[in-house]
This record gives C-alpha cells, sequence and structure tokens, in this order.
C-alpha cells in the first residue's frame, strides 16, 4: 500500500515537470485582455438594456431633413465601414453589406412611421413588450 502511494505522488511529480506554465507577461497580457473584454461588455449591456433614451439616432421631427443627426451619420456610415473591416478579415465578406444596411433601413422606417425621434437600442421597448 505504501509503494502504490509512493508511485502515485511520483506520477504526480513527474506529470507535473511536463506541465507548460505560462510567463508572467503572459499572464499580465492574458488578464488584461480579459479585464478590456469584461468592461466592454459591461458598456455594452448598459447601453443596450439601461439607457433606453441612448443614443438619439434621427432627429424630433418626422421631417426628411430632421433625419441627419450625428447618430445617424453613425449608421450611415454602416454600410461602408463594416465591409471593409470584414474585407481585412474574412474572404467572403459581401454578406456584411446588408448587416450594414440593416440598421439604417431601420432607422429611417422608424422615423418616418413614428413621427418622432428614433432613440435607443430597441432592448428597454422589447421589455416594455413583454412586462
Amino acid at each position: 500500500m505504501i509503494a502504490k502511494t509512493k508511485r502515485y505522488f511520483q506520477d504526480i511529480q513527474n506529470e507535473w515537470t511536463k506541465v507548460s506554465k505560462p510567463e508572467w507577461k503572459e499572464v499580465r497580457g492574458n488578464s488584461l485582455v480579459v479585464i478590456t473584454a469584461t468592461v466592454i461588455l459591461i458598456a455594452f449591456l448598459w447601453l443596450v438594456d439601461g439607457a433606453d433614451q441612448l443614443p438619439r439616432w434621427t432627429g424630433a421631427s418626422r421631417e426628411i431633413t430632421d433625419l441627419v443627426t450625428p447618430g445617424f451619420v453613425l449608421l450611415a456610415v454602416l454600410p461602408f465601414a463594416i465591409p471593409f473591416i470584414f474585407s481585412r478579415f474574412m474572404d467572403d465578406w459581401k454578406f456584411s453589406i446588408v448587416i450594414g444596411i440593416i440598421p439604417v433601413t431601420i432607422a429611417v422606417v422608424l422615423h418616418l412611421t413614428a413621427g418622432g425621434p428614433v432613440t435607443g437600442f430597441g432592448i428597454a421597448w422589447l421589455r416594455s413588450l413583454f412586462l
């Protein structure tokens, strides 16, 4: 029994020597990535779930001239920016043009039909429907 226990701990020690242990620089870098991703996720969830009045995508009136705001300009740039970014990393990037057009289309349709400013990300509106 003692021989088996001794052999067990020797095997543990042999396996432990085979384990690759990261350098302090790697640990610090990976920790920074995790902390940064967590902060970005927190900000995203706060914006999507908590800030129902921000951002303001379109102006206050139903007029087409009141459609252009800084938020809408950002939406209008998306159909050009998203394919540009996707083309750097992917061979099949043409589908991203549709992804970029969707938010602009939604903002224009809501602005023309709702009769007021288009604000928020829509999650608060969905929550009000179901709660």
